[in-house]
């Protein structure tokens, strides 16, 4: 056999495409260039079966510390990079920091043992049935990466934040979360615990139904969820699709739902799994972390 990918590298690549088809795929690789040849690295052949153990992801379109969390469980699996840290399983999988010259923002790299019963292990990863982290799971903080987080901003977002939900908790993020709290006499530490997270919630929460016989007042530009979205469409809930997703995808946040934003959706409906059809429909609002209803 010539070189190759280890087959249990081209089943985590698999899934990972089945999951999330729309990502991007430009920070993807897996055989060694010539700065790789000239050391030791997973991304050469062995040389006894010319297999390659090692495989890079870009993070561009995937939820990455869901693909760290199965790829530190499964049992080929040697080491995990991702964003500075890595997850090796001679530390038991526990994260450090990670000093390499590279600092694996733009892709993940994944490296599977030698032993060749592992490295040609067919065993699933769990990458396509697997549950994303929801606001709540876990603690959030300054440095944290994830849906839950998205879903965060997602949150704060429709509290009038205007944050871009990228997953990433950084400054603004932080900064947000710190004035919330202020504003709701929490202690002000900006980290997402507990307490935040129900304040959050309550904050959120609908108001109460308008009694029968009395029309409700309609909102100005539609409440997030309050209707289905699709090109054409203008208002408020648009522009929050729009600040959701983001600029890179949708361009500025305008209200008016056009060809930019259709094909934003179209990626995040891909990104998540749902069905791509560039509609803002109950599964894409559910995905954004929206209530939906009237």
């Amino acid at each position: 056999m010539g070189v190759h990918l280890a087959p249990a590298l081209r089943v985590l690549r698999e899934e990972i495409d089945t999951r999330w088809p729309q990502r991007d795929r430009k920070s993807d690789g897996w055989l060694g260039d010539a700065s790789h040849q000239a050391r030791r690295s997973d991304h050469n052949p062995d040389s006894d079966d010319q297999s390659v153990n090692a495989v890079d992801v870009d993070v561009d379109g995937i939820d990455p510390l869901l693909v760290v969390r199965q790829a530190v469980s499964h049992p080929s699996t040697q080491y995990v990079i991702y964003d500075r840290k890595i997850w090796s399983r001679t530390r038991s999988f526990r994260p450090a920091r990670y000093t390499g010259p590279n600092p694996h923002d733009k892709h993940l790299h994944v490296s599977v043992s030698h032993q060749r019963s592992l490295e040609d292990s067919r065993q699933a990863w769990g990458i396509a049935t697997a549950t994303t982290a929801r606001l709540g799971d876990r603690v959030l903080r300054a440095g944290c990466r994830g849906g839950d987080v998205r879903e965060l901003q997602a949150v704060a977002n429709r509290l009038g934040a205007r944050l871009t939900a990228d997953g990433v908790f950084g400054p603004a993020v932080a900064a947000w979360v710190r004035s919330f709290q202020t504003a709701r006499k929490l202690d002000a530490d900006g980290v997402v615990g507990p307490r935040t997270v129900a304040a959050l919630r309550a904050a959120v929460k609908p108001a109460p139904s308008v009694p029968s016989g009395r029309p409700a007042t309609p909102v100005s530009g539609g409440r997030p969820g309050s209707r289905t979205l699709r090109r054409g469409s203008k208002g408020g809930d648009v522009a929050f699709v729009q600040r959701f997703v983001g600029t890179k995808r949708c361009g500025p946040a305008s209200g008016a739902f056009d060809a930019r934003t259709e094909a934003g959706v179209r990626w995040y409906q891909g990104m998540r799994g749902l069905t791509v059809d560039g509609v803002v429909g109950p599964a894409t609002w559910a995905a954004m972390g929206v209530r939906v209803g009237s």
